[in-house]
């Protein structure tokens, strides 16, 4: 993850402390090292004793300290200084040096050992200061990045130059289900289609490139060890570099809610439009044909005309009850349960059946997983349709198949066109149907992730088969819903 600016640690202003006894060198020393860095700011301090309490107050990215001073040396001030900040770059510059110091300093662990001189030294020390500050501004940035990535708990990973991944973290490895040995070293085409390989290599060509931006954001589809897809945006940039080309830097983004989001906005709008034309044209007709009966019971007072009115009224009650119920099947299933089909549909069938009418129940156990309440308004509304369109005596027949249930009949059956147009709004073949209980069947199966499809039964009737994806087994441990 790179910073605002990939430079930023080499540009922005270095704070420093430098502790000497001799006032007049301190200042010559300041003044020396404004001059090569520019934009520097320099603590002075004439004492070892303020220092600790000075690191305290300010931010500082280097120490620079004499060896040898009143009641204290360098040594013993660099062991004080790292038992509170042990990262903290410290270079001893003096005047008191012998090799016998300097063997000392660096088995300390001083970041520099300088013997003070003229212009070059300064010099020397400059450059020494701002390479050290650099780093440690740099090491302050990296932690910074790395604790709000982990909190964020985003998956991030670094492809190299080469195009192999090189650094992944837990949350990535979470996401695509493969181990790290797995992950490291190979292609992102492990974890991408072709397609979606080509889509980040063209953005980070954008990156790349002289005008372009220094981040892209896309939608990538990432495959995980099981066989999922998991869509997700990937947040790429390229790794800080000058001449040479470094990798790439992404942290991804699980999509899938909002995907299913825009895919249930999409089905509220379809189910808008579909009301629209409800209200603005099958509630219409009785709507209209009550208009005439009022009519003609005022000019007539005929008995016929006020039980026509009444009929329409009650049909265009009917139509508004069972608009409201594909409102409310249509909106997807959040707490399905296992349910036992045949034993909800022996239930369902009760007051459909005519005496000389039979459910035959082909299979002992037809178990999904759903909302059971729904899933008995789709089997009534099935048995409703053969009550509609099926004379008695009729056998509605429900059993298993390899990927769901299915309902059949062996009533008169369809004919092509009725195949085409059941589920379908307002599409009826019956003298008092509204043409919503089959829309209703298909909502409320599309709400579980099913789909249902028509056709002709094995004795020439209807067959619906709904297709369940992944029927649920049932286990011992598992309680049904009957």
């Amino acid at each position: 993850m790179s910073i605002d600016n990939p430079n930023e640690a080499a540009t922005a202003s270095i704070e420093v402390l430098h502790v000497d006894d001799d006032p007049a060198f301190l200042d010559l020393t300041k003044s020396f090292i404004q001059r090569e860095l520019g934009d520097v700011e320099i603590t002075t301090v004439a004492s070892p004793d303020a220092v600790l309490d000075t690191l305290d107050e300010r931010s500082v990215h280097c120490v620079v300290s004499d060896y040898e001073m009143p009641g204290t040396d360098g040594l013993e001030l660099l062991d004080a200084v790292r038992d509170h900040y042990a990262d903290l770059p410290f270079i001893l510059y003096t005047g008191k040096g012998s090799e016998e110091i300097a063997a000392q300093a660096i088995n300390a662990g001083v970041t520099g050992y300088l013997q003070k001189g003229g212009p070059d030294q300064h010099r020397r020390l400059a450059n020494r200061v701002k390479h050290a500050a650099t780093e440690y501004r740099a090491q302050i940035e990296s932690e910074r990045y790395s604790t709000v990535l982990r909190a964020l708990d985003y998956p991030i990973y670094v492809v190299n130059a080469e195009a192999e991944f090189e650094y992944v973290n837990e949350a990535f490895l979470d996401l695509v289900g493969y181990d790290r040995e797995a992950i490291i070293g190979s292609p992102p085409g492990k974890i991408k289609s072709d397609e979606g390989v080509q889509r980040a290599n063209d953005m980070l060509a954008t990156i790349v490139s002289s005008a372009g931006p220094e981040t892209q954001q896309f939608r990538v589809d990432i495959h995980t060890k099981d066989g999922e897809t998991v869509p997700c945006y990937d947040h790429m940039a390229a790794l800080p570099f000058d001449d040479e080309f470094r990798g790439s830097v992404g942290i991804l983004r699980d999509a899938t809610r909002e995907q299913r989001q825009r895919e249930e906005l999409i089905r509220q709008n379809k189910r808008l439009d579909e009301f629209t034309s409800i209200v603005s044209h099958d509630l219409r007709t009785p709507l209209q044909n009550a208009k005439t009966a009022a009519e003609m019971a005022r000019a007539e007072g005929e008995a016929t005309h006020f039980e026509a009115l009444e009929r329409e009224h009650e049909r265009m009650e009917q139509m508004i009850d069972e608009l409201l119920t594909l409102a409310k099947e249509g909106e997807s299933v959040s707490e399905p349960e296992p349910v036992d089909v045949g034993a909800l549909a022996a239930e369902a069938w009760k007051p459909f059946g005519c005496p000389a009418d039979t459910l035959d129940v082909a299979d002992d156990e037809i178990t999904v997983s759903g909302d059971r309440s729904r899933i008995r308004r789709l089997l009534e509304n099935l048995f409703r349709n053969v009550d509609d369109h099926c004379g008695s005596p009729v056998t509605v027949t429900i059993g298993a198949s390899s990927d769901g249930f299915y309902v059949a009949d062996d009533g008169p059956g369809l004919d092509e066109t009725d195949c085409e147009s059941v589920f379908e709004a307002g599409y009826t073949t019956a003298t008092d149907g509204t043409g919503f209980g089959l829309t209703i069947v298909e909502r409320i199966a599309d709400a579980h992730g099913w789909d249902i499809s028509v056709g002709d039964s094995a004795s020439g009737g209807v067959r619906f088969d709904v297709t369940v994806d992944p029927a649920v087994p049932v286990t011992d441990d598992v309680p049904v819903s009957p």
